[in-house]
């Protein structure tokens, strides 16, 4: 007989059967809850077939339909296995299609284009990423130093495959795992005091479909962390001795050289929430002849370059370097499943020199 490839796991066998190698065959008697078929059955893999068609109360079917139905009821087993919200509109499809077969049926409905090897590899990925979350479980996040989490970030890279996309059923499965990894990432953001970067990604992570609306900022913790930061402070005193000589007011706005607004922050939070942020400064003297400000930082979080480890540096922390970009990263591929949304942030404060 010539080669042929099982349509589950695609090795080549060279034996009667249609679909199947031997291997696959006894497997999917098990996952499917049959005994296996007695020796005097010749043709196992037909047997398997019949009694799917069985068990569906499906009776007097022609061999054709038998095959096709049964990749069929294979793939909705793997596929109710995987057990993610995103596949329901996809398993609901599946099980019209695997009503609609009769033996009076003239034509077989395909209403979702997938083969069996495609649902097995699905299956397989979505094991090998459960076994990372149980994994995560074990892990002291709150002491997690941040070798660890780099480790934990690299190992999950095979969820952020963009080739993916083409096919609905591995959009839904691989959109799922972007979603859950995304949501573990503002679990470990919380842990490890990062807020804003936390809100920020919760926020970007909607109900599926949904866009989420643009936020204005105006918490007293996170105004503080920027009020901290020394990237802030040393603009705030560059743009005084441009702007501020012998002068009462300066205003900052998009109508100023882009080197004055546009402002990124070099580590911590700051570093993970904003990437290219815009900062508009209103300055005025007050009666003390010190400095007044009204500040507006202003970005819409987004994740549209991939980014090289030398462009997303922050030379104190090398580990920081690669978390961030490849946290950037993995956050372009999502933008592109859709499981990251785009949207606009203002931070809103006042400050007076001294206080910062």
């Amino acid at each position: 007989m010539n080669e042929k490839r099982c349509i589950l796991c695609n090795k080549p066998y060279n034996y009667k059967y249609v679909m199947f190698g031997r291997g696959c065959l006894d497997n999917l008697y098990d996952l499917l809850g049959f005994s296996k078929a007695p020796r005097i059955i010749w043709n196992k893999e037909l047997y398997l077939c019949t009694r799917i068609a069985w068990k569906n109360h499906k009776f007097f079917l022609n061999k054709k339909k038998k095959y096709v139905l049964a990749q069929k009821y294979i793939a909705l087993a793997y596929l109710n296995m995987m057990d993610y919200e995103a596949l329901n509109n996809i398993k609901e499809k599946i099980s019209k299609e695997i009503n609609s077969i009769s033996m009076f049926s003239k034509e077989i409905v395909d209403t979702i284009q997938f083969s069996l090897n495609e649902i097995y590899k699905l299956f397989n990925y979505t094991n090998k990423f459960n076994e990372r979350l149980e994994e995560i479980k074990k892990i002291n996040w709150k002491e997690v130093d941040k070798k660890v989490a780099e480790d934990f970030i690299k190992s999950m890279s095979f969820i952020f495959d963009v080739t993916k996309k083409a096919s609905p059923v591995s959009y839904a499965v691989f959109y799922s795992m972007q979603y859950t990894f995304w949501q573990i990432v503002v679990v470990g953001g919380i842990l490890a005091k990062m807020k804003l970067s936390a809100r920020l990604l919760t926020h970007a992570l909607p109900i599926f479909g949904k866009q989420p609306s643009d936020i204005i900022i105006e918490d007293e913790e996170i105004i503080k962390l920027i009020l901290d930061n020394q990237k802030f402070k040393d603009r705030i005193n560059q743009l005084i001795q441009k702007y501020g000589q012998n002068q009462e007011t300066f205003i900052v706005d998009n109508s100023s050289p882009e080197e004055d607004i546009i402002i990124k922050f070099d580590g911590g939070d700051l570093l993970y929430a904003l990437h290219n942020a815009t900062m508009i400064v209103k300055a005025k003297k007050d009666k003390e002849n010190k400095w007044s400000f009204e500040i507006e930082i202003i970005d819409t979080y987004d994740f549209t370059d991939f980014k090289d480890l030398e462009e997303y540096a922050d030379n104190e922390d090398a580990i920081a370097d690669i978390v961030s970009t490849l946290l950037n990263n993995f956050g372009v591929v999502s933008s592109e499943y859709g499981v990251i949304k785009t949207y606009n942030i203002k931070i809103k404060f006042k400050t007076k020199e001294g206080e910062f």
